[in-house]
């Protein structure tokens, strides 16, 4: 069985490791929690199973100083979390991302960044080892906006393939800085990939395609007590953000998505969320 505690520890260990080795150089620490919702975990197609959750995060990143116009980045994160009702979704997570940052022009940053991502889940067949990158570029607009466009890919291989996706998306978001420190961003994404929807069946079709066909991968999942079957969704997503630093080390920020899938099974949406507090060390 996996135990969150014991990945806990060995993310805070990896993570030293990260920290001694990238050097100090615009460089820290970062920890912090967040209370959060979900109006359809399962991602039902009638009607989903909502849940909060509670999750504690630590952080080592690595930022460009800016004095050349091509330099390197490099982030180690470890979380983990606790649901409310659904605890066989309690996970813990450790992720890998070192990048290129260039400075193409006052006020235009490009950056490219691989990642690699280890995910243990209690219901363990949807723990997971993901792959994949994504590529930034961010301008400095007047008045204290800027805007950001950005294309993600990813590639999630978990213990049962029902729970295996791969996904293209692109986003953008539109921020402002209304103070040094305060700022607010609204964010769009879209997305083209795989996603498990819980669809609400009986047990018994357990371990074949479910009568679904059109080579859909079908299981009956204990952790949502219904089948989940896997197929290629459009996903739209938009956001708002707020944050603020009531200090030069603490900072809190909260943040409110709405999601919308379609997929040939239909449709379903969502909304979900999250109040946080961190600490920059």
């Amino acid at each position: 069985m996996f135990t969150i505690r014991r990945f806990a520890f060995c993310v805070g260990v990896i993570a030293a490791i990260s920290l001694v080795e990238a050097g100090s150089v615009s460089a820290g620490w970062e920890t912090g929690a967040k209370v959060g919702f979900d109006t359809d975990v399962s991602r039902s197609i009638s009607g989903g199973k909502s849940d909060s959750y509670l999750q504690g995060y630590a952080a080592y990143g690595r930022e460009p100083d800016g004095e050349t116009r091509l330099d390197w980045s490099f982030s180690a994160v470890g979380e983990a979390a606790a649901y409310a009702s659904l605890n066989d979704l309690d996970y813990a997570t450790i992720t890998f991302s070192p990048g290129l940052v260039y400075f193409y022009r006052p006020g235009w940053i490009i950056t490219g960044a691989p990642f690699l991502r280890a995910k243990g889940v209690r219901d363990s067949n949807q723990s997971a080892v993901a792959f994949g990158g994504k590529f930034l570029v961010k301008q400095q607009l007047p008045s204290d906006f800027y805007l950001g466009e950005y294309y993600t890919y990813a590639d999630s291989r978990a213990n049962a393939d029902t729970f295996s996706f791969t996904e293209h998306a692109l986003g953008a978001f539109l921020g402002r800085n209304w103070t040094r420190t305060f700022y607010t961003e609204l964010g769009y994404e879209f997305s083209r990939g795989d996603s498990f929807r819980s669809v609400g069946t009986s047990p018994s079709v357990q371990g074949g395609t479910g009568g679904f066909g059109g080579g859909m991968h079908s299981m009956f999942s204990t952790a949502f007590g219904t089948e989940v079957v896997r197929e290629r969704v459009n996903r739209h997503a938009v956001g708002v953000t707020a944050g603020i630093d009531w200090t030069k080390k603490v900072f809190s920020a909260a943040s409110y998505t709405f999601t919308d899938r379609l997929g040939d099974l239909g449709s379903s949406s969502s909304h979900s969320g999250f109040l946080g507090v961190g600490y920059r060390f």
